[in-house]
């Protein structure tokens, strides 16, 4: 199936390292031209050496999403965009920093996204959210709260925003690549891992690639008449009916 990127540019915060790269990798490969901003100036480069000859071309740029004044810099040189996915989460364990870089970075990159996607014949905004939002999350409460309280900002932006620009989530399950939380669990926590694949209906992890196809998808001018949904990407492991 033709996604109809081709020629689309698209904006991703969080881009160079898991899902947010593969993300990128995936937009790129698409034919869609990909800016993307992580903080890491090292990462940012090995992520566009290792993605330099993909259809699409990708640019990186070191931005820290809590700082709203860089942001808005960042948005404004890049110019016009069709397709903004944020992505980034402080995975922090105190209110202040989850508040902060989820909520108040988040809210900012996109409002201040909208007025450029509104110009656009294909706007979509996808908003990385988490199957966390959807349950009791004692170890990791500001995590779960900001994912669900940006799940409710992003269908009701859906409302406000349709019929010019799409908004939809995709929520991700448990996730496993190299440096990521999942991995660090697995050389920590052993017995801990292993009882979460057990968890897992699938009897696996996820993988990042197959979060970022389903992104893909979803920003795609192929899903115009999808906005206001929740994609769970978490191979079944979420029980509760989604009303």
């Amino acid at each position: 199936m033709d996604l109809q990127l081709r020629g689309l540019s698209a904006v991703v915060t969080g881009g160079s390292a898991g899902i947010g790269k593969e993300i990128v990798r995936t937009l790129a490969g698409e034919g869609c031209n990909v800016h993307f901003c992580a903080r890491g100036r090292e990462r940012i480069a090995t992520t566009l050496a290792e993605l330099r000859g993909l259809p699409g071309t990708v640019e990186g740029e070191s931005v820290d999403v809590a700082d709203p004044e860089a942001v808005t810099r960042w948005l404004a040189a890049v110019g016009r965009f069709d397709i903004l996915v944020a992505n980034v989460s402080a995975l922090a364990d105190d209110w202040r920093t989850t508040l902060r870089v989820d909520l108040e970075g988040t809210v900012h990159v996109t409002e201040t996204a909208i007025p450029v996607l509104q110009g656009s014949a294909h706007a979509a905004i996808t908003f990385i959210g988490s199957k966390t939002a959807s349950y009791e999350a004692p170890h990791s409460p500001s995590y779960g709260a900001s994912k669900a309280a940006m799940a409710h900002y992003m269908k009701s932006l859906s409302s406000r925003l349709l019929p010019t620009v799409r908004v939809n989530v995709v929520s991700p399950g448990d996730i496993l690549f190299d440096g990521g939380y999942w991995d660090g669990v697995r050389r920590r926590d052993p017995a801990g891992f292993a009882r979460t694949v057990q968890r897992n209906r699938m009897g696996r992890f996820g993988a990042p690639d197959e979060v970022a196809r389903v992104v893909a998808f979803i920003s795609s001018p192929a899903a115009a008449f999808v906005s206001g949904a929740n994609w769970y990407v978490d191979g079944g492991s979420v029980a509760q009916v989604q009303f």
